[in-house]
């Protein structure tokens, strides 16, 4: 059994990634007016980040859900900018989506992680999950 710390931290770590993903990348693939593109790859990469949360915690469509919470946060952090507010609210609440479809589609078909997990990933997610989550909202905020 994991611990509850190991699962909060697998959870704030991927959710972090997801995040800056999004405030980073996304920011940048909307400024090439690629719109449905930018949708398709963000999608898909927070349909990674979810999974992964879910396969290292153990927990999966509650995993998958709070690391959409997470990730909306982050985005969220996108209201402390001037003159941002039209393009801040519509990506959190599709990030919230997302996370909910996922969750649903994980619970219906009973996600379970198909490899053994490595304390050595487990050590590594603990250690970086506080920072990434400083860097994600940092980024948020410097890069909009």
């Amino acid at each position: 059994m994991k611990s509850k710390l190991s699962i909060f931290f697998a959870i704030l770590f991927w959710g972090s990634i997801w995040g800056i993903i999004e405030a980073t990348i996304g920011w940048a693939l909307h400024a090439t007016q690629l719109h449905h593109g930018t949708s398709n790859i963000l999608f898909a990469f927070g349909i990674f980040c979810m999974l992964s949360a879910a396969g290292r915690s153990g927990k999966g469509s509650v995993a998958v859900m709070l690391t959409a919470v997470v990730a909306a946060v982050i985005k969220l952090a996108d209201f402390l900018l001037p003159g941002v507010e039209g393009g801040v609210l519509h990506p959190a609440m599709y990030i919230l989506l997302e996370g909910a479809m996922m969750a649903i589609f994980c619970q219906a078909f009973s996600f379970r992680p198909r490899f053994k997990a490595n304390p050595a990933v487990a050590l590594w997610e603990s250690r970086l999950a506080v920072p990434a989550f400083a860097v994600a909202v940092a980024l948020t905020l410097i890069v909009g």
